[in-house]
């Protein structure tokens, strides 16, 4: 059952401006400990189609980068539009000529290029910027200046069509371990990208059935592959449209979520974990080894009709009531073979994120978006601990929606929370967007600082943090 969400097809509505100025308008103190970038990524669509963005999907527009600078307690933005060769030419055309998830192309153009969307996440690593969305290969960016310069394949080894948007980077070896997957055999890619850039492992994984692998976790030793309970049906591909993959989700009943576990080495053999629940995940939280056993904290949809159904009315500003996640804990003992899934919580949770300096390491404390029934996730904030207790819950607001928590410490040997949570804020009512840096031990508590930004920017999903050393690594920040 579909249900009217006030203000949702609002906070997702583009605004084409790019941007460039410092931050004025602060509630509170900037901490003057907080020296880096938070990098965000949005699905900002510059063309639109004769429907309006209402006509658009969940996952459609162009990618939409912004860079948010904090250097000496002084705040700045730049936004840059991902300028990849479909954007380029939509660009051109001045015409909505590509079509969509959710939209078929207004007019008809000649020779048009596959639609490449960089708008979903944002990551640096070996010193470049990467700005990503799972039917298309990498794109990079400059860390500083945000501009464009081009489609990475992998040097030369891009085994499939395409790659996630949420690789993951190991805090001690440097590694980024990617994966990719497409409609057709074979369905799964494995890649291990060195701190230099060098790609020390390419490899087709067999999987069970083509899912949507939206993306794996890390231990130090293995790679955890969630297969969840949907499938692509085959008669809906279509070679010349990046998006069917997508177009062609169906929900699966009769299959159980499992997951493969394989050293990360080249060649190891995939042992493969069911659980007994027709479940999926889009994102996983942490996972380590301790014991002779792997512990994972995921967001887990249980009802795979509804997920599929929010994907494509979500952009309407419309929900479907019966879909959420919940947090989940998953216990693989790898002597026994066994998997245990346990729900940690009845609150509606998405975005699952951690101290990255404990990524694919025991960890104590998760953070993740929470909402309520019918009206989604976004609504506020938990800081939960891998057992399950709720440390803290944040507060709702009328008409307003809060992104992905992003931990950033106090200082590289600060304690595991010890540190500052980042969040994207949209007031409806205002209609204007912000950030709020909240202590990331106090998550429930009034904010550090509140800013507000001089441009409306459509709700970005993901993005990540970087300290300043690292970018003045590469001429300042």
């Amino acid at each position: 059952m579909q249900i009217p969400v006030p203000n949702l097809l609002s906070i997702m509505r583009p605004n084409p401006v790019e941007s460039d100025y410092k931050i004025t308008t602060i509630e509170g103190n900037l901490p003057r400990d907080l020296n880096g970038v938070l990098y965000r990524n949005a699905p900002n669509q510059r063309v639109l189609p004769d429907g309006g963005p209402g006509a658009l999907h969940l996952f459609d527009g162009d990618g939409y980068i912004s860079a948010i600078t904090f250097l000496d307690g002084v705040a700045h933005v730049r936004s840059r539009y991902a300028a990849t060769p479909s954007f380029l030419f939509e660009k051109n055309e001045n015409a909505f000529c590509l079509g969509t998830l959710g939209a078929e192309a207004d007019v008809t153009v000649k020779n048009v290029p596959p639609n490449y969307q960089a708008n979903t996440n944002v990551v640096f690593h070996a010193g470049r910027l990467w700005a990503m969305q799972e039917t298309m290969p990498p794109f990079f960016m400059d860390p500083r200046t945000l501009e464009s310069k081009g489609m990475w394949d992998y040097n030369g080894q891009m085994l499939g069509s395409a790659s996630s948007a949420h690789p993951k980077i190991d805090p001690l070896t440097g590694q980024m371990i990617q994966c990719g997957y497409q409609p057709q055999a074979p369905n799964f890619q494995l890649y291990v990208i060195e701190g230099d850039g060098e790609v020390s492992l390419a490899e087709n994984v067999p999987v069970p059935w083509a899912s949507k692998f939206h993306e794996v976790a890390i231990t130090e030793n293995f790679v955890v592959i969630p297969v969840g309970a949907v499938d692509i049906d085959s008669g809906q591909l279509n070679e010349r449209d990046p998006l069917a993959g997508l177009k062609a989700l169906r929900a699966r009943p009769d299959l159980n979520l499992q997951f493969g576990i394989k050293a990360r080495i080249a060649g190891s053999t995939v042992r493969w974990f069911e659980t007994p629940s027709s479940h999926y995940i889009f994102h996983t939280g942490n996972a380590f080894e301790k014991n002779g056993k792997i512990y994972m904290d995921a967001c887990t949809f249980v009802d795979m009709e509804g997920m599929i159904e929010n994907l494509k009315c979500l952009r309407s500003g419309y929900a479907d009531i019966r879909s959420g996640s919940f947090l989940y804990r998953y216990e693989f003992d790898l002597d026994k073979g066994t998997c245990i899934a346990t729900q940690l919580s009845d609150l509606l949770a998405e975005l699952p994120r951690i101290d990255d300096r404990r990524l694919g390491y025991e960890s104590n404390f998760g953070y993740a978006s929470v909402g309520k029934p019918g009206a989604g996730t976004f609504r506020g904030l938990i800081k939960y601990t891998m057992q399950g207790e709720i440390l803290a819950e944040q507060s709702y607001v009328d008409d307003q929606f809060i992104s992905e928590p992003v931990f950033v410490p106090r200082s590289q040997d600060a304690a595991e929370d010890d540190g500052y949570i980042l969040a994207l804020r949209y007031d409806a009512q205002a209609d204007r967007s912000g950030l709020d840096i909240l202590d990331a031990r106090e998550i429930d508590g009034e904010p550090v600082a509140r800013l507000w930004f001089d441009e409306r920017t459509p709700f970005s999903v993901h993005g990540s943090w970087v300290d300043a050393p690292q970018l003045e690594n590469l001429g300042g920040c």
